[in-house]
C-alpha cells in the first residue's frame, strides 16, 4: 500500500514536471495524491523533515562518549566528603559516615602504633606488663599471664591474659591494646596453638598455663 501510494506521488509529480501543452495534470488530483501520501506517512511514523534540515543535525556519534562519560559520572558513588545537601540518593549518608570513621580509625591506630610500639603477639604466647595505676599514684605493677585471646578491632582492640596466683586460682585480665596505662609490653615465651581463642585452659591443669 506504501509502495503505490509513493509510485502515484511519483507520477504525479512527473506529471507535473511536463510542459502544460503536453500533458496538464488537474490540481485536484495532485492535491488528492499528496494527502494520501502525508497520511499513510503519519500512519508509518515517519519524520517529515527535508534533507538539508536533517544534514545541518549534528550526528550523535560524537556525543555518544560525552553521554557515556555523563552517565559514568552520575553512576560513580559521590566522594566521602561530599556535603549532604548536593547527594542525590540520601541511604548512602550511613555508608560515607562509616567510611569516614574507618579512614578517622585506620589514622588514629597508625599514630597510636608509631607512639607505642606494641610487639607482634598472638594466643598462646606468654606477655609481661608493666602498668601504671592511677589509683595507686602512678605507681608502675607487673603482671604476667598467657594471652588466651585476642580481639582485633582497630583502636578498640583489646586481648586477655590468664595466670595462677598462689591459692587464689586462676585469674583473667583483659587490656586494652593501646592504653596508655600499659608502660612496657614484652614477649617472654611464643608457644605455637592451633585455635584463635584459648579458653579451654580454663577446664586444664594449672600447670600447663602457670608462668
Amino acid at each position: 500500500m506504501l509502495r503505490q501510494a509513493f509510485c502515484r506521488a511519483a507520477r504525479s509529480a512527473m506529471a507535473c514536471a511536463v510542459p502544460s501543452s503536453s500533458m496538464a495534470a488537474p490540481a485536484a488530483q495532485l492535491e488528492a495524491s499528496t494527502r494520501t501520501l502525508s497520511s499513510l506517512i503519519s500512519l508509518r511514523e515517519f519524520t517529515q523533515q527535508s534533507w538539508a534540515a536533517q544534514a545541518a543535525t549534528p550526528s550523535a556519534a560524537p556525543q555518544a562518549p560525552a553521554a557515556a562519560a555523563a552517565v559514568a559520572a552520575a553512576a560513580a558513588p559521590p566522594a566521602p566528603w561530599t556535603p549532604t545537601r548536593e547527594l542525590q540518593k540520601r541511604k548512602t549518608l550511613p555508608k560515607r559516615m562509616q567510611h569516614l570513621l574507618t579512614t578517622l580509625e585506620r589514622e588514629r591506630e597508625e599514630a597510636i602504633m608509631s607512639e607505642l610500639r606494641r610487639p607482634d603477639f598472638g594466643p598462646g604466647d606468654v606477655i609481661e606488663l608493666k602498668l601504671s595505676v592511677p589509683e595507686n599514684k602512678r605507681r608502675v605493677t607487673v603482671f604476667k599471664g598467657i594471652c588466651i585471646a585476642k580481639r582485633n578491632r582497630s583502636v578498640r582492640s583489646t586481648f586477655t591474659l590468664r595466670n595462677i596466683f598462689g591459692g587464689s586460682g586462676g585469674i583473667e585480665r583483659t587490656f586494652p591494646l593501646y592504653s596508655p596505662h600499659i608502660t612496657e609490653m614484652k614477649v617472654l615465651e611464643s608457644r605455637r596453638v592451633r585455635r584463635a581463642k584459648l579458653f579451654y585452659l580454663r577446664e586444664r591443669n594449672a600447670k600447663e598455663y602457670r608462668t
